[in-house]
């Protein structure tokens, strides 16, 4: 579980993110946000990740091993590809629950990427890892929020972590 100290530390930088104007440069911020919702009427589970549109192409670059990002129908495929190795929800056996695309939009600098899988768990089983672009920065924190009703679980994810219950 994670500590008040380090949640509230992220939940600092996370308002810091969304509040703060972005440069067009670089940003002193390395972190995503995951909003996870499960849906026991429909057995689906959805992501909505958001991340830094450039840091996001400069991972999948580097996922590909090309010089720069793809693009067009080649993204998408990178792009599930390479959050297939960086972010896993999993049921209460710890098994996967295989996610595919519902959507990408851009606003500004940021991406919105829309995953959804089909489970029968309730939101307090899920499991998640979150890795993604720990690849590239060392501080790299990724915060993963579950929401069900009206509670909502954060858990902070760096590199190296594995499975984490996120209720």
């Amino acid at each position: 579980m994670v500590s008040v100290a380090r949640l509230a530390t992220a939940m600092v930088l996370a308002a810091r993110f969304v509040g703060a104007p972005m440069a067009s440069a670089a940003h002193p911020l390395h972190t995503t946000l995951t909003e996870v919702r499960v849906d026991a009427t429909t057995h689906t589970v959805r992501l909505m990740v958001r991340v830094f549109a450039d840091d996001f192409g400069t991972a999948l670059a580097r996922h590909m091993r090309v010089a720069s990002p793809p693009v067009g129908r080649t993204w998408d495929d990178a792009a599930i590809s390479y959050l297939g190795s960086a972010l896993a929800i999993a049921d209460r056996a710890n098994t996967p629950i295989a996610l595919r695309s519902c959507g990408t939009r851009r606003t500004a600098d940021l991406l919105w990427i829309c995953l959804e899988g089909t489970t029968r768990e309730v939101a307090n089983e899920i499991r998640g890892r979150n890795t993604i672009l720990c690849d590239l920065f060392d501080d790299q924190v990724n915060i993963v929020q579950l929401a069900f009703g009206t509670e909502k679980h954060s858990v902070l994810f760096t590199r190296g972590d594995g499975l984490k219950r996120l209720s």
